[in-house]
């Protein structure tokens, strides 16, 4: 299993996760990327070895990173206190890899690749009432993603009902490795099984060319995790992320 985290985390720091230029620091490295600066996936402080919470808080501040990324996370719990007693806001992020055959059929044919801008209203139905999802973080959000298909190969597919996308995924793909990524379904087309679709749907293609190993990242402390073990999925290990309070 340290294989295969190692490698999710690797392709990560690649594709999602990647900026257009990073900065060494005490504590690991920072990240930037100036065309995005409010998308806190390309631009956060990633925590590289052991140390204290007070030298990582401090370097956060003085490189201006509102977000810390700690992919040890056995380090990163140790470190939660500290930046809970702040109110800096914690994620726990899981690594999924699809290691064995679903348990879980769904109907593929429904689903269909796409553009990435047919997705978009979708997505803001999906995230409609989360704080963040404010116009100007929404449209840096999109602009992240043509930027992580510069990188490797970006895919889009759906489920489209009248003309209108109801369930979608992305599919980010780099020779033998693939992630699966933001998978949503608008509220009122949720438990049809359309994100199993649409999710073994990319899989399917992925596999098709040449993926020998897919992933995904899921919110730890959620349900849609549930849903992934049933697609094949199983845990790989997870990371830490502390997002700073709005001030």
């Amino acid at each position: 299993m340290d294989e295969y985290l190692a490698r999710a985390h690797a392709f990560l720091d690649r594709a999602d996760m990647a900026g257009e230029r990073s900065e060494g620091s005490s504590v690991g490295t920072a990240v930037f990327d100036d065309a995005v600066p409010r998308r806190l996936d390309s631009n956060f402080l990633r925590v590289e070895q052991e140390v204290d919470a007070k030298t990582v808080l401090a370097e956060a501040k003085r490189l201006r990173r509102r977000m810390i990324h700690v992919p040890d996370s056995e380090l990163g719990e140790r470190l939660v206190p500290h930046f809970q007693e702040r109110d800096w806001l914690v994620r726990r992020h899981v690594l999924m890899a699809q290691l064995r055959e679903p348990e879980r059929e769904a109907d593929t044919s429904i689903v269909s690749e796409v553009d990435e801008p047919m997705l978009r209203s979708a997505r803001h139905q999906v995230v409609a009432g989360q704080p963040w999802a404010k116009p100007e973080i929404m449209a840096e959000l999109f602009a992240g993603k043509e930027l992580i298909g510069r990188r490797v190969r970006a895919r889009y597919f759906a489920v489209v009902l009248d003309d209108e996308v109801v369930s979608y995924t992305d599919l980010y793909q780099d020779g033998a490795d693939a992630q699966i990524e933001d998978v949503g379904t608008v509220h009122e087309h949720r438990e049809c099984g359309y994100a199993s679709a649409v999710v073994l749907a990319a899989i399917a293609e992925a596999r098709g060319e040449g993926a020998e190993f897919v992933f995904l990242v899921a919110d730890l402390e959620d349900w849609p995790k549930e849903l992934y073990r049933r697609l094949g999925f199983d845990e790989l290990g997870y990371f830490v992320k502390f997002i700073a309070p709005h001030t």
